[in-house]
């Protein structure tokens, strides 16, 4: 093992910093360097549109400022030696080659340091506008550090090769430039060098640091490039020794064989590390924490095929979807990262009209999405924008067209993954109903109805099969859905409740108020959803099957005609909502809202039902019960009568508000679950296990539109609830913990309260307007009406003499008010648009203040460094000066 003389590369190390930092340039290449990264974090616009309190902007620039900063630092270590002549000196020193290597690089290496810890004022800044994930910045500032560690020994080789600075430095610029733009080329190159051309790059190895992620697979890439720069750094330093030739080779061509082979061995070992290397996921927020589920399913993939994900993704999208698309990118990443080779990744940027959008389209029907850009306080503009992913693995496929922001990242991802990669998928029979959830023909509009997202979502999971209960059901099923039971007919029940006894899991969803049609609501006739037209032709229904005979066969007491309500909302902006829209949260008082026993309901935050009913244990008592949701106790039941009225042309809700309500003091369960537990409680011998809902529409369409749209202040569980119980039913249980999981994004949270206070002041502004309208029009046809009024009450007139001259009075006084209420409906509009300048000002104002101060104040801190150093050398060189004076006056 090498023997170095810490003492010797300590003593070089403060030489060359001394030199560095009494040099004004040094300072004038940290101060630009410092200036020119926060105008890349804080400059630029889509730093605002993208809402985040991060470095994201200043990441993906850094590999490129970095080049020109080391160069800049690196150029004058070797070549200015050599053009002073002191290289000389430095040879004849009792130290080697390597100690001299590391004396220099190391000294290098401290005003790189210096200059990243002066450059700590951009968190300062982003502290000031909001609170950043202090892991974050430690893994964002770290791999400032580590690459630039390793392009500085790149550096020094390009300085040891000429004794010229500026020729050193545009060396420095084109070695380091290499590695920083190798990603460019695989675009060059396709598919089949990327993962060989991501082994050497730069910018690919960052991205795990710009993450927050630190990698060893990065880590370890970095390090070889410092040592191998530093190893050739040595033998250059080293070639006034060389012999002219050893075993009849000449010494360059032993040292360029060393050369290869170190190289051919670092990228090697760097693709292994890749491949299986450990990540440590440091944010705050654990924003690319794969869960132990994940791991486990990406573990249990059959490794005989790879699963390719190909992602269609904008490389610039809208504010709103920012976030969603750091999280798709990022867990990507470490899916690929932690799948063993399982899965590969092919992120794609598509742009309208490339190459990747003409592939997407043609081969997996992937389209973009307009979607309203907002660039700032006033202008909205579309944009198509590409986030559709496509699962593939032999012949299996599956699609997403387009990453909604209110989807979960990593269950959606996981799930496709899973699906395609297994050829037998679990199977889920729907039950044949009125409701026709798989679409079908509607008597209401008289056309044909598309399936309801509920039975789409299944798709992605189970082989998803319609079921009929004319007959015996004698389909082999994992899991039954049974959506409004209370329309089919007895026959159809009996059939239905035989094959649950039997011993099927079935999820049940009844409800007393059908939303989405009232007249299939139980109490409603069979038929009532018909066209009357049709009706009276002859069309007539099967009848109605006993609904309560049924569910007490499922072990439920049900009544169909009552409705509970509830007053806990806990949503402001949803306060006209009517009681029969149930919130249940942790804030409803009740500590039994969510059954924490059981899976489907463990880690639920809120769920909505509409108009929904209750459950009782059935009184028989022959199964097992367990309540999975209770509402709060000031609540309280209406009948349905006292919310639907009938007609001739159908029934018609009847608004709540006008009906008293009575708190009950109940908390009402509004699922539960029977089961056969075969203890001496019960006299079942059937092996039943069935959960039941009191309500369908809360999975109507406007929950997946909602989960779909990401509303931060609606986040409901109700899709997540009702995948919940399915998966438990069919014996699945793999994704209920992915769904529970929810990302955190930190935001700019000072600048965010700014803009909703002009935003309230907007609004205010603008109500004002409209009010002082509203008066100035109601003045206005006050006078009118007055002088009407005023003519009609004239008693020297006669009645048609009156008529005749209030028809013209009030004709000349329309077209005056009419003229007026222009004018006022003209200033009024000139006001709103007014008030939205003067937002749109303020913001920008807002903004311009932040750029300013984030780019001015980084480089405070070098130049009162610079002036105490320079004060300091001044004060020793007068000091010296005086000493010298005296010697000579003496």
């Amino acid at each position: 093992m090498m023997n170095l003389n810490v003492k010797m590369i300590s003593a070089l190390i403060k030489r060359d910093l001394r030199l560095f930092f009494t040099n004004p340039s040094g300072y004038v290449f940290i101060t630009l360097f410092i200036f020119l990264s926060a105008g890349a974090a804080f400059w630029q616009e889509q730093f605002f549109l993208n809402n985040l309190a991060s470095l994201s902007r200043l990441n993906a620039v850094f590999p490129v400022l970095l080049v020109f900063f080391i160069a800049a630092l690196t150029m004058n270590v070797w070549a200015e030696e050599n053009k002073q002549g002191t290289d000389e000196l430095l040879l004849t020193l009792p130290a080697t080659d390597a100690e001299l290597v590391l004396g220099k690089y190391f000294a290098v290496l401290g005003v790189y340091a210096a200059s990243l810890v002066l450059s700590l004022s951009h968190i300062v800044v982003l502290f000031f506008l909001g609170s950043p994930d202090i892991g974050l910045m430690f893994a964002n500032y770290f791999g400032y550090f580590i690459s630039g560690a390793a392009l500085i020994s790149v550096g020094m080789i390009a300085s040891m090769l000429t004794a010229n600075a500026t020729i050193a430095f545009i060396l420095g610029v084109v070695f380091t430039g290499l590695l920083a733009s190798t990603s460019v080329l695989s675009g060059l190159f396709g598919d089949a060098l990327k993962p060989f051309i991501d082994a050497v790059s730069i910018r690919a190895h960052f991205e795990d640091f710009s993450r927050g992620v630190l990698s060893f697979s990065a880590i370890f890439y970095f390090f070889s490039i410092a040592a191998f720069g530093l190893y050739i750094n040595i033998i250059l330093l080293g070639k006034r020794h060389w012999p002219k030739s050893a075993g009849g080779m000449k010494m360059s061509g032993h040292h360029a064989i060393r050369a290869i082979s170190l190289i051919v061995a670092l990228v090697s070992l760097n693709m292994i590390f890749q491949r299986f290397g450990f990540r440590w996921d440091v944010t705050s927020e654990k924003l690319h924490s794969l869960s132990g589920e994940t791991r486990r399913l990406l573990g249990d993939l059959p490794g005989e095929k790879t699963v390719l994900v190909q992602a269609f993704i904008s490389p610039e999208v809208p504010q709103v979807l920012v976030q969603t698309r750091s999280n798709l990118l990022s867990f990507l990443k470490e899916i690929e990262a932690s799948s063993g080779g399982k899965v590969q990744v092919l992120i794609k940027e598509t742009e309208p009209y490339s190459d990747e959008a003409r592939e997407a389209r043609e081969k997996f029907g992937i389209t973009p999405r307009e979607v309203v850009a907002n660039t700032g306080a006033m202008q909205a503009v579309p944009k198509q924008i590409y986030m559709g992913l496509a699962f593939t693995c032999g012949a299996e496929e599956q699609v997403i067209d387009f990453f909604d922001k209110g989807l979960p990242v990593e269950y959606e991802l996981i799930r496709s993954i899973r699906v395609v990669s297994k050829s037998e998928r679990k199977k889920i029979g729907v039950v044949k109903t009125a409701a026709k959830i798989f679409g079908g023909f509607d008597f209401q509009t008289m056309q044909n109805s598309p399936e309801w997202q509920v039975v789409s979502e299944l798709k992605k999971q189970y082989e998803v099969v319609e079921i009929s209960a004319d007959s015996p059901i004698e389909e082999q099923l994992d899991g039954l859905l049974v959506v409004l039971p209370s329309s089919l007919s007895q026959e159809e029940m009996d059939n239905l409740a035989a094959f649950i006894e039997a011993g099927n899991p079935a999820l049940v969803l009844t409800d007393p108020l059908f939303l989405e049609t009232v007249a299939l609501s139980p109490s409603e006739k069979s038929g009532a959803e018909m066209n009357p037209f049709l009706r009276n032709q002859g069309m007539q229904p099967k009848p109605k099957g006993n609904i309560q005979g049924f569910m007490r066969r499922l072990g439920f007491n049900w009544n169909p005609q009552e409705i509970v309500w509830d007053s806990y909302n806990p949503h402001p902006e949803l306060a006209t909502l009517p009681p029969e829209v149930i919130f249940i949260g942790e804030g409803n008082r009740n500590p039994d809202s969510f059954n924490k026993k059981l899976v489907p309901t463990q880690g639920l935050q809120e769920l909505v039902f509409l108009f929904p009913g209750f459950l009782e244990m059935s009184p028989s008592g022959s199964y097992g019960y367990e309540p999975l949701i209770s509402c709060s106790e000031m609540s309280g039941r209406l009948n349905y009568r006292q919310l639907v009225q009938r007609s001739y042309f159908g029934v018609q809700m009847v608004p709540s508000r006008m009906i008293p309500h009575q708190v009950g003091g109940v908390k009402y369960t509004l699922a539960a679950r029977a089961f056969s537990d075969n203890s001496d409680s019960t006299k079942s011998k059937t092996k039943l296990n069935v959960i039941t809902v009191a309500d369908i529409d809360f999975i109507s369409e406007q929950f997946f539109d909602i989960r779909k749209s990401g509303y931060e202040s609606l986040n409901f569980d109700n899709v997540t609830f009702f995948l919940n119980c399915m998966d438990w039913l069919a014996g699945d249980e793999s994704f209920i913990e992915l769904r529970k999981k929810r990302l955190k994004h930190r935001t700019l949270e000072t600048l965010e309260k700014q803009v909703m206070a002009y935003a309230k002041l907007r609004r205010d502004e603008e109500k004002q307007a409209e009010l002082e309208a509203e008066k100035a029009l109601s003045e206005a046809q006050d006078r009118l009406n007055n002088k009407v009024a005023e003519m009609r009450r004239r008693t020297d007139l006669d009645e048609q003499t009156k008529q005749i001259m209030a028809r013209n009075i009030q004709e000349v006084e329309s077209r005056r008010f009419e003229a007026l209420k222009s004018r006022i409906e003209a200033e009024k509009d000139a006001k709103i648009q007014r008030s939205k300048e003067n937002m749109e000002a303020r913001v920008q104002t807002i903004q311009s203040t932040i750029k300013l101060f984030a780019v001015l104040l980084p480089p405070i801190p070098v130049g009162l460094m610079a002036v105490m150093i320079f004060m300091r050398r001044r004060r020793r060189e007068k000091a010296g000066t005086a000493v010298a004076r005296r010697r000579r006056q003496a």
